[in-house]
């Protein structure tokens, strides 16, 4: 089946994960600190038990945001082993806090392979979306990256109440874009979420792994969005 519709993860896929600088910057105003690679590493292994735990029924904005929290208690704990539950709690609401006005000060980068890969599948003719793991106050970076010139289809979880691999959060992104699974792709960074999240919806999946972290999978893989042609 020809390929028709191309949807995208948002970071670490488009965007420039944000997150660990974000979380440093709170972490260093409680008196603690940590690498910007280590606290990658710990929001990565802790990926698939968050999936596990929230993606399986759909959630309301306020419990999105709990979900989050309850995310950033998890890499701090995992991080300061000798940090008791209150201390991570603390830093945990306060990374939730202060997260609209950090980001703010962390500049919104794109890859430098995404604009000249999203306009050519525009010029293309190939129907195009975002589904994306995020709170509904992401939906504000859309505009200021661009990304409203190429995208027309945005989903994100926080919104919908569905979070990837669940895949419902799929199929609305695919009814609003007017495409079928079986002519659909969905690229993104994260195999559970993102290739699984795509398989249980019917779409292909196609797992971006730009440092080359991933090691074998039972997917197709690419390092960079311009290889993304060779499996449309």
């Amino acid at each position: 089946m020809v390929i028709r519709a191309v949807f995208f993860d948002l970071g670490g896929t488009l965007l420039v994960m944000r997150r660990s600088r974000i979380f440093r910057t709170v972490i260093n105003e409680a008196g603690r600190d940590a690498p910007l690679h280590v606290i990658d590493g710990a929001y990565m292994r802790l990926e698939g038990w968050w999936l596990s735990t929230y993606a399986a029924a759909p959630m309301t904005p306020g419990e999105t945001d709990e979900a989050y929290r309850h995310l950033y208690q998890k890499v701090f704990s995992s991080l300061f082993p000798d940090a008791d539950q209150a201390e991570a709690m603390r830093v945990s609401r306060r990374v939730r806090e202060r997260w609209p006005v950090l980001e703010k000060n962390v500049p919104l980068e794109l890859y430098h392979d995404v604009e000249p890969t999203l306009g050519e599948l525009k010029r293309g003719g190939y129907a195009l979306g975002l589904i994306s793991n995020a709170p509904a106050d992401t939906e504000k970076v859309v505009v200021p990256l661009g990304l409203d010139r190429y995208l027309p289809t945005i989903v994100f979880s926080g919104i919908v109440g569905y979070t990837k691999p669940h895949p419902e959060i799929f199929n609305i992104a695919m009814k609003r874009a007017g495409a079928r699974p079986e002519e659909s792709v969905h690229v993104g960074d994260l195999y559970e979420a993102d290739v699984v999240g795509a398989r249980n919806a019917g779409m292909k999946g196609l797992l971006i792994d730009r440092a080359g972290t991933h090691g074998d999978t039972d997917c197709p893989t690419i390092s960079s969005l311009a290889q993304i042609y060779t499996h449309l």
